[in-house]
């Protein structure tokens, strides 16, 4: 993020010591009137203070901004207002402005969206047919008579990093950004926050309208309708990085999806949303909305009907490595899949949740039939599964999952099938239950290694829900299955290929191996703080699978030392490739990366 902040101050500069530059007020007396006179690579330079109007940039492709540009100091962006007097929009770009119409350091405030078509779109930004760059801007307290009360598109896919949206409104759709018709802004390191509208309180995205978010907050936005946060009308936006927290709605309090709007997801967050009726955190609408989520945290939801975390209506989403723990409804706490809805659930942990009647982990209504591989449903109230007893039958398939209860366990109601398939058990998972991430695993957990022997043609990601290596050999028995649930227990964290460089565990004395690369044989120093802690010292292939035990004993507190010659416990030379070498003494733990190379 700062190396492409700076990229971006240095191309700005850069254009900045080359271009005319016109001072506000000094060489004209208003913002527009600066626009006005200059040309395509000019620069509008504005002084700190209250303008009161509302700008055009007219088709020029020109930068427009505030102090902060040229002293990179965060306070001209609060002292440098443009009010729009509730007269329009604050500024409008609609004449074809592309990337290089930046407006920077700015407090966009007081626009109204209003008049007639196309005016009343957008109370703060209006961008039609246009790409401009926003940088480090403030959008807030503006509305909308229509939609887009912070910011309206119209296909446009405008660049916005560093921004904050707030307290805006719009009577309709997307109080704090809409998108609409084909327009696919890219949002990096933004926070929409405070924002109301009908649909859409922070985002509403409608018809073909794909923004991706990086960096992302979007807290405490409302809808009165769908979509507290976000609202995704035949839309598919990418989110990564992304928090969704505090927001509420009658439908999707967190996220709304219909008519074939799939949105992915991937390291995203979505807690403390609320809805009315379906959906606290998620609601997948008709017809097939099929967003994918991969690791994804849903928590602490709440619907007042159905789906606390997800309710799906003709739709079918993918999870994997997804946890989706505390949520709360009427029916289906965790889950709730209505008429002809079939979710697919890969390492999914769902546990904690609740519903007043039945489900608390998932609910099937209506010929409804999700499918669950490598999952742990526990301690679901009032129970795990729970299949609707009247309308059209549902099923659900299981396989290498611990559900409480058992096959037994799954209140079907005479209305549907079980398909119980192999390597499903009934016991304690044992979460850590503690710290950052309560829900992985204590060593002795029955779900260490006890998920799909073969992974092939799954397409998992390589890590798990935080960053670790997904399919490792957690029991140390030599052989590498992936894990149930989210978590991957005792995994080091993954790296690229291509990367050099592995984040270790703190608090755990392991020094880079010597020399690394290496060939044909490595020094591996590690220091014992604690007096006669029992260590191990294991070799592990880039498959997780162990390749030989180097130390396996009690040692004294000291710095010790190792070398490794490349070979396997069977004494066979292994081959080039990276290799792990992860040290255990007493509580701690930690592991490295080293590459042979021959």
């Amino acid at each position: 993020m700062k190396t492409l902040f700076f990229i971006f101050a240095f191309f700005i500069l850069s254009t900045f010591l080359f271009s005319t530059i016109i001072n506000i007020p000094a060489d004209q007396p208003t913002i527009q009137e600066g626009i006005n006179v200059a040309v395509d690579g000019d620069t509008v330079l504005v002084q700190p203070d209250t303008y009161i109007e509302n700008i055009n940039y007219n088709g020029k492709n020109i930068i427009v901004a505030s102090l902060f540009l040229t002293t990179q100091d965060t306070i001209y962006i609060s002292q440098t207002i443009i009010d729009g007097n509730e007269n329009g929009s604050v500024v409008t770009f609609e004449s074809g402005e592309d990337s290089t119409a930046v407006l920077c350091g700015f407090t966009i405030t007081n626009g109204l969206g209003g008049g007639s078509y196309p005016d009343y779109y957008g109370g703060g930004i209006h961008c039609s047919n246009s790409n401009p760059s926003l940088q480090n801007v403030i959008i807030t307290g503006n509305s909308s008579s229509e939609v887009g009360g912070g910011i309206y598109c119209e296909s446009s896919s405008p660049s916005l990093e560093n921004i904050m949206i707030s307290d805006n409104s719009a009577n309709y759709d997307g109080g704090g950004i809409y998108c609409w018709l084909y327009s696919s802004p890219s949002l990096d390191n933004l926070i929409i926050t405070g924002n109301s509208a009908y649909d859409g309180g922070g985002i509403c995205c409608s018809i073909y309208s794909s923004p991706s978010l990086v960096n992302v907050t979007i807290t405490d936005n409302s809808a009165s309708h769908h979509g507290g946060g976000i609202c995704c009308i035949s839309s598919s936006p990418s989110l990564v990085n992304v928090t969704i927290t505090g927001n509420s709605a009658d439908m999707g309090g967190g996220i709304y999806c219909e008519l074939y709007s799939s949105p992915s997801l991937e390291n995203v967050t979505i807690t403390d949303n609320s809805a009315t009726y379906d959906g606290g955190g998620i609601f997948c609408s008709y017809v097939n909305s099929n967003p994918t989520l991969m690791n994804v945290t849903i928590s602490g939801n709440s619907a007042g009907n159905r789906g606390g975390g997800i309710s799906c209506f003709l739709s079918s989403p993918s999870l994997v490595n997804v946890t989706i723990t505390g949520n709360s409804s009427t029916y289906g706490g965790g889950i709730f899949c209505y008429v002809n809805s079939n979710p697919t659930l890969m390492n999914v942990t769902i546990t904690g949740n609740s519903s007043i009647y039945d489900g608390g982990g998932i609910f099937c209504y209506v010929n409804s039939n999700p499918t669950l591989m490598n999952c742990i449903l526990w301690n679901d109230l009032p129970e795990e599964i729970y299949f609707g007893e009247d309308e059209d039958p549902n099923s659900i398939t299981i396989a290498y999952s611990d559900i409480q209860g058992g096959e037994a366990g799954i209140v079907t109601n005479n209305n549907g099938t079980v398909y119980w398939l192999e390597g499903n058990i009934n016991e304690n998972p044992l979460f850590i239950n503690t710290g950052e991430h309560p829900y992985s695993l204590l060593e002795n957990s029955p779900c260490i290694d006890a998920g799909i022997p073969d992974t092939t043609g799954l397409n998992l990601p390589p890590y798990d829900i935080i960053g670790n290596l997904r399919i490792w050999d957690g029991d140390g028995n030599g052989t590498a299955i992936i894990d149930m649930g989210a978590y991957e227990y005792g995994a080091p964290p993954y790296v690229d290929l291509d990367d050099n460089v592995i984040v270790q565990t703190p608090e755990v004395f392991l020094h880079q191996n010597y020399p690394n690369p290496f060939n044909p044989e490595t020094t591996i120093s590690f220091s014992v703080t604690q007096t006669s802690s029992f260590v191990t010292l294991k070799i592990y292939n880039i498959k997780g699978q162990l390749v030989k035990t180097l130390v396996n004993n009690k040692m004294e507190s000291d710095v010790h030392s190792v070398i490794w010659n490349g070979s396997d416990t069977n004494g066979n030379r292994v081959s080039s490739g990276i290799y792990f070498y992860k040290l255990k003494a007493g509580d701690f733990e930690n592991t490295r990366k080293m590459i042979l190379m021959k």
